[in-house]
């Protein structure tokens, strides 16, 4: 009787744990491939003034276009920026008509739960 009873709650402790998991990912808050609540959206965003810089950002953490286009639409939501991820590349290129601190990009992507390794000014020719 007693071995039946914790097997029991084992079971409903990892039922509990897997619900809690699949919230997160469902609500878009986890790092990988929920996104649920996102619509999807044109996520091509136009400037409001000429470029001034663009960077490129190394990203660890991205498994399929879904983590790609969560990382795009959140970077997209900062005045003055417009980026392009590119999950196969671990990479997102921003375009800025303005400054914008490189903390801020890292802040934004971070809070996605995944990590920035690196982020370098793009040389123009």
């Amino acid at each position: 009787m007693l071995v039946t009873i914790l097997i029991v709650l084992a079971l409903a402790a990892v039922v509990i744990i897997a619900v809690k998991n699949a919230g997160k990912r469902l609500s878009g808050q986890g790092g990988c491939c929920g996104g649920g609540g996102d619509e999807f959206i044109d996520d091509k965003k136009v400037l409001d003034h000429p470029e001034i810089a663009e960077k490129k950002v190394n990203i660890q953490g991205m498994h399929c276009e879904q983590c790609e286009r969560h990382i795009q639409r959140q970077l997209n939501r900062i005045d003055g920026l417009s980026a392009e991820v590119n999950w196969k590349k671990g990479e997102a290129l921003v375009k800025m008509d303005r400054e914008i601190k490189d903390d801020l990009i890292k802040r934004t992507i971070e809070r996605l739960d995944y990590h920035v390794t690196d982020i370098q000014t793009v040389q123009r020719s």
